[in-house]
């Protein structure tokens, strides 16, 4: 499996134009897999201004012009989040493009299957989607907050309520680096199970518009529930 995996990431890196104008077909695989000094600052460059995800670099897969492409290792910042395999493509300009591996989920959900710990049927009827929003609360010009953490959550509270008839949040904080100066900001991680990514995307709608956001950082999640009463 591992074989087949390489292949894989071979495969999906060769079908990847990702500077414009480029051909798939310009990769180079011959470039030193090390992450070196100078790719990792690159690599840190780039993803200094993402925030409710920590990438962690594994190693160079290939080069295309100035483009790098790297295996990380990504992991969503919150409790019990399982890193997932993920293809960054950095150069000095930021990030190009990042594309989620799922090799190893096929690999867990088979061993589960093959240790007969887990019931198919059940499996399938409990399976979901979670959908986790990052809202920043700086407005995105001034980069002022737009309301007081109080207000911001009330804010967030009646836009769920309205869109989904119940929430669950959790209080964060992120920071990075932009022309030397260090910027902090107070944000709200979303916790969203049982519903569509068209409601979803409704209700960033309006958040992006309450909170004068130029965006919103969405993570969306295979996962099982259950609604346990005891035995």
């Amino acid at each position: 499996m591992k074989k087949f995996a390489a292949c894989m990431l071979v495969l999906l890196l060769l079908c990847t134009p990702v500077t414009a104008g480029a051909d798939a077909s310009d990769w180079d695989l011959s470039a030193p897999t090390e992450v070196t000094e100078e790719v990792r600052a690159i690599f840190d460059k780039a993803t200094e201004g993402l925030l409710g995800v920590s990438y962690v670099p594994v190693c160079v897969l290939g080069v295309q012009g100035d483009t790098y492409c790297i295996l990380c290792k990504a992991t969503v910042i919150y409790p019990n989040a399982e890193p997932n395999n993920v293809l960054v493509y950095v150069n000095e300009d930021g990030i190009q493009n990042i594309y989620e591996l799922w090799i190893d989920k096929h690999d867990k959900k088979e061993e589960v299957r093959d240790d007969g710990e887990q019931d198919s049927a059940a499996s399938e009827t409990n399976a979901d989607i979670q959908y986790v929003m990052y809202l920043g609360t700086n407005d995105k010009d001034t980069n002022k907050p737009v309301f007081t953490e109080a207000e911001a959550q009330e804010q967030v509270k009646d836009i769920l309520i309205r869109h989904f008839g119940g929430y669950t949040i959790q209080e964060a904080s992120g920071g990075w680096i932009d022309e030397g100066t260090v910027y902090q900001e107070y944000t709200l991680v979303i916790y969203l199970s049982d519903t569509t990514e068209e409601a979803v995307h409704a209700a960033a709608d309006e958040l992006i518009e309450t909170f004068r956001q130029s965006s919103i950082l969405i993570q969306t999640n295979p996962t099982r529930t259950e609604f346990y009463s005891g035995s």
